[in-house]
């Protein structure tokens, strides 16, 4: 490090230094002002990016761009007004409609028995399993949540890359539903019923033709079981060989680990019935736990088979609620037996039918949905209108109007924002552009007030964008979209401005364009949004595609985001613009290590000049003193 010193010289080395530097530095300046340059074109680019992407889908495809904006036709319902829900659509046909429902179209459902009420769906699918996981070790945990629950639904087994099921012991019961609905290859709608426990699924196909094929998977461990009310009167074990009742938990964890344990080596096993604890110890045989059982007032009966199966009995049907870590007590004996609720006896699937519906007395074949369309009107069926056969018949009268305000204000909006746009394009390659307002350096700034400064940046940040080649292709590709459809937008009182406002749209008569919607409310439709044949070829969809080449463009040259309108997303480095910046900051690099270096060779040469006459004065004073 050099020492900076001003000598007995009386020479003001730092000014003379900053004096020397100031030329060197003219080059970084004009570095870092075009730098500025580039930054502040490139979020001109990104505040241009969200106009267009704004046009582009919050206009022209969502606001516009469908069926409803420009819909001049208006369903009338009158009659048995709840019963059915009427939409005319633009294809409306005219087509006055008496509908009488007599069926509702259902969906083909699977149903469990249920659970009954207290099991919220934030519930855990261990919970259900009678195993409190808060209560295990961490090993425990580790072991128990390796059983996965099985189901099958139109053959979607869920499972993972190696073959288990994605179900287990923390899944709660809301992630099932939202997972089972998320399958596109399972095609069911999952839901669950807090008041009674049943979890319902149902074909995504309404109607007879609706398919819910529910498969039990060739494993203990069913997932359908879980929702069961029996699942909670009667607990079994699966069959354990070579037992007797005085078989102790140690002889009993020996015989299905294959060890050598002794009963001070194994750990006491706590578990809860119906809220009561109980612990087993390695030294209780079968008796002593079945009598353990028996005594704890959980109001549950156990026994023991002599097929080596431990059942558990609710007293006078009461549920057996297992918790704690019944999951390790149960292993004892060869685990849980599944869930009677899995037998086909039990389990309860009720078949889709079509809706039955009649439109001026002729029957409809084959609704298998209640919203269909017809004559150009949807309907949705939401309740029958003869009950029963003893009932009479109270139908819905359907009648559709010509209503062209909607449509109206549609277009007056559309033509409102295309100018908007256009006006502020416009603006930008037509705005001046001061050649000699640079942008300021920070030493330039300390000279100056705030608003000498502020006026000063936004001349220098005007006409980045003057005559740019993006901006002129796309205003000029959007007025060519327009001059094409000059002659049919005429017809609607839609002409464009005069020369001097650059293509906007104007228009001429309100009352013609509201007549030509009622006359023909297709003409505006297929104009604006293209005809049913050709979607691709309104006016709409091919600014839309004019546009999105435009934020392409931008994209590849500023990189903007092309999928946001966000004014403070992030540039991407690997555009033209990026890798310019890239080039400037390596060079301003560059150039403050060049320039440190010359200021540090300034300093090391005053110094050592310094040092010099220090002691030529030195030398001189000596001579002086000796001469005298």
């Amino acid at each position: 490090m050099v020492t900076r010193v001003n000598g007995f010289s009386g020479m003001d080395i730092d000014s003379m230094v900053k004096s020397m530097m100031a030329a060197k530095r003219v080059p970084l300046d004009k570095l870092n002002q075009d730098k500025q340059l580039l930054q502040w074109q490139r979020e001109g680019y990104r505040e241009l990016n969200s106009k267009l992407y704004d046009f582009r889908t919050n206009k022209l495809i969502t606001k516009y761009g469908g069926n409803a904006a420009l819909n001049a036709q208006k369903a009338v319902v009158t009659g048995n007004t709840t019963a059915v829900k009427a939409e005319a659509l633009a294809t409306a046909t005219g087509v006055d409609m008496k509908v009488s429902v007599t069926q509702l179209a259902t969906r083909t459902t699977y149903e469990t028995p249920g659970l009954g009420q207290g099991k919220p769906v934030t519930t855990s699918l261990a919970s259900l399993d009678g195993v409190n996981l808060s209560s295990m070790s961490s090993a425990e945990q580790t072991e128990y949540l390796k059983k996965g629950f099985d189901i099958s639904i139109n053959g979607e087994t869920f499972k993972d890359k190696d073959g288990k099921s994605i179900f287990n012991g923390l899944t709660s019961i809301s992630t099932l539903v939202a997972t089972i609905n998320a399958s596109s290859k399972a095609n069911a709608i999952a839901s669950y019923d807090e008041v009674t426990g049943k979890l319902t699924i149902a074909s995504k196909t309404s109607g007879k033709d609706g398919i819910v094929t529910m498969g039990t998977p060739a494993s203990s461990n069913t997932l359908l079981g879980l929702f069961s009310k029996s699942n909670l009167n009667v607990v079994e074990t699966n069959k354990l060989t070579g037992v007797t009742t005085a078989t102790t938990v140690t002889e009993l964890i020996n015989k299905r680990d294959g060890t050598s344990l002794v009963d001070a080596d194994v750990k006491d096993i706590k578990f809860t019935i119906n809220g009561k604890e109980l612990v087993v110890k390695g030294s209780d045989s079968i008796t002593t736990i079945m009598n353990t059982i028996n005594g704890a007032g959980a109001q549950v009966s156990a026994s023991f088979t002599t097929d080596g199966t431990l059942k558990l009995v609710g007293d006078s049907g009461g549920d057996v609620n297992l918790g704690g870590d019944s999951y390790g007590f149960m292993k004892l004996f060869n685990g849980r037996q599944s869930n009677p609720a899995d037998d086909n006896s039990i389990k309860k699937t009720i078949d889709g039918v079509n809706a039955k519906v009649s439109i001026n007395d002729v029957a409809i074949d084959n609704v298998n949905s209640n919203t269909f369309t017809i004559n150009g009107v949807q309907l949705t069926l939401q309740e029958l209108t003869k009950k029963d056969a003893a009932s009479a018949d109270i139908p819905v009268f359907i009648k559709t109007q010509t209503d062209p305000d909607k449509a109206v204000e549609s277009i007056k909006g559309f033509i409102e924002d295309y100018n908007s746009l256009i006006v502020s394009l416009n603006a930008k390659i037509d705005e001046a552009k001061y050649r000699d307002f640079r942008p300021l350096t920070d030493e330039q700034k300390t000279a100056l007030k705030d608003d000498d400064i502020k006026t000063w940046t936004e001349k220098a940040k005007s006409g980045l964008l003057k005559n740019d080649d993006i901006i002129k292709s796309v205003l000029s590709e959007m007025r060519g979209i327009i001059t094409e459809k000059l002659g049919p937008l005429s017809t609607l009182g839609i002409t464009t401005g005069n020369y001097m406002e650059k293509g906007k749209l104007v228009i001429a008569d309100e009352a013609k364009l509201k007549n030509a919607i009622s006359a023909n409310p297709q003409l505006a439709m297929d104009l604006l949004q293209g005809p049913t044949s050709a979607p691709k070829e309104g006016i709409l969809d091919k600014m839309a595609d004019k546009v999105s080449a435009a934020i392409d463009k931008i994209s590849e040259r500023a990189g903007t985001n092309r999928f946001s309108m966000d004014l403070t997303s992030t540039f991407k480095e690997e555009s033209v613009m990026g890798k310019k910046m890239k080039l400037y900051n390596t060079q301003i690099t560059s150039m403050l290590t060049m320039l440190n270096n010359a200021e540090t060779r300034y300093y090391k040469q005053f110094s050592a000049m310094e040092t010099a006459m220090n002691k030529l004065q030195s030398q001189s004073n000596s001579l002086f003193s000796t001469s005298s």
